[in-house]
């Protein structure tokens, strides 16, 4: 009896939290409020009142802070983005054994949605990233310096990770020959498995290195524009090695080293645009049928997998004073990137997650004396938690672009057919970074421009 009351609440306790998850439909709010520039106070209080409650600290501060970066609000942009770095230290970096513990065992049990989004390491380089544009825009260098040293800290530190995400793949690997069903249940499948993500990376430029050059790029600029040419030229100089074909990258490469050899006095001016296009690869799920061996006999069962979905760009470039902006970095092989090497673990998860309900749904059938209402409830509550997690950050563009031109007082940013996107008056005593950021052909461009 205790027994069938523990199946019971399982299967409740699944359909709640499932319910309770609704990743897709958050996706679509944030998106909408980033797309329709939705400034207003409530966004910002309700999920505030979120962050307050610890409810998913990490995914609200994530796509809130873009919004209300988008909306000009830099001071409450980093409101949220602080909260989602805080939660990255505390509640996933440095989280104890037995709440991780916890944690697998919840999400083998049901699914990946009913714990906090504990976010990706490109995603964590970016909310500094940002961090150090907003305090740039507020004039505040000393923090925009932290901030930029910390996103450089943080591309250093992912680079040693996906070394020692490799090898703990492996030794997984090694714990899972141990199940005598293994042959079957996670051999087999996963080359079935490896055989769907075929397709999907002849779609991306994937690497064994984690590198964002955007990262690198933007910070060589806060150092130049901070006038500390030294560590500038520096960093340029390994941006320019990644984009070592790139004309443009060239060019200003030679600005970078030039101004690293003299004097901080640089009588020329320029104008640095950044054009964040589109927008990014985002997660999504689908479900594959697969064999599995169970109590010595053979049940198909559907297995819940993440993959990437690419979406669309905006403009291909834009006109800096006539001059194109060249593409320099592709955020969605970045993103890629992570996924594939990150892939063996999810697979190895997705499948146990399958086994485990498999094995629970057949033991409940076999001990079932309710008329087979205990079984369809468990199979109900299987189906309902048959689910990826499709959380992520929401905003981030697709490719970025840049241009370089000397400031004579004035901008003009016009789309490749010419037409005028934006105009403003520059100091040209001053050098200028202007963010330009885009998420389809018909809106308006969001541009950001700051001098110093």
């Amino acid at each position: 009896m205790k027994f069938k009351f523990w199946l019971i609440f399982i299967s409740l306790g699944a359909l709640l939290f499932s319910a309770c998850s609704n990743g897709v439909k958050n996706n679509t709010t944030f998106e909408n409020a980033l797309i329709n520039k939705y400034c207003n106070k409530e966004i910002y209080t309700t999920n505030l009142q979120k962050l307050e409650k610890n409810n998913d600290v990490i995914y609200t501060g994530l796509n809130v802070g873009l919004i209300a970066r988008n909306c000009g609000d830099f001071n409450k942009s980093n409101v949220f983005f602080d909260r989602a770095e805080e939660a990255y230290k505390y509640d996933v970096d440095l989280q104890n054994v037995g709440k991780k513990g916890a944690k697998v065992v919840a999400t083998t049990l049901i699914n990946d949605t009913i714990v906090d989004y504990e976010g990706s390491l490109y995603e964590r380089i970016m909310v500094n990233v940002y961090k150090g544009l907003n305090y740039m825009s507020l004039s505040d260098y000393a923090n925009a310096r932290v901030e930029f040293n910390r996103a450089l800290m943080r591309q250093d530190k992912a680079k040693e990770y996906f070394a020692k995400e490799i090898e703990k793949n492996r030794e997984e690997l090694k714990k899972a020959k141990e199940d005598p069903n293994y042959q079957q249940n996670m051999n087999e499948n996963a080359k079935i498995i490896d055989k769907e993500y075929e397709h999907l990376f002849e779609a991306f430029d994937t690497t064994k290195n984690f590198i964002n050059p955007y990262a690198s790029y933007l910070a060589s600029v806060f150092f130049f524009m901070d006038n500390d040419f030294r560590k500038a030229g520096g960093l340029f100089r390994e941006v320019a090695a990644i984009n070592s074909k790139n004309a443009e990258i060239t060019k200003q490469a030679k600005l970078f080293k030039d101004a690293s050899r003299k004097s901080s006095k640089n009588k020329k001016k320029y104008i640095f645009v950044v054009y964040e296009n589109g927008f990014g690869v985002v997660k999504d799920d689908f479900t594959l049928t697969l064999p599995f061996l169970v109590e010595g006999k053979i049940i198909s069962a559907s297995v819940a997998l993440q993959t990437l979905k690419k979406r669309e760009g905006s403009f291909e470039f834009i006109k800096v004073n006539g001059a194109k902006t060249s593409q320099f970095v592709d955020l969605d092989n970045i993103v890629a990137t992570e996924f594939k090497i990150n892939m063996p673990a999810m697979i190895s998860k997705a499948l146990a997650q399958t086994i485990l309900k498999t094995t629970l749904n057949l033991v409940v059938a076999n001990n079932d004396s309710t008329g087979g209402w205990l079984t369809l409830a468990s199979s109900v509550a299987t189906a309902a938690t048959n689910k990826a997690d499709v959380r992520s950050w929401r905003g981030l563009p697709k490719n970025i672009s840049v241009a370089m031109v000397e400031n004579k007082g004035e901008i003009s940013l016009k789309n490749p057919q010419g037409a005028e996107l934006f105009n403003t008056i520059l100091d040209k005593k001053k050098n200028a970074l202007v963010i330009v950021r885009s998420f389809s052909p018909v809106l308006p461009v969001n541009v950001q421009v700051i001098e110093k």
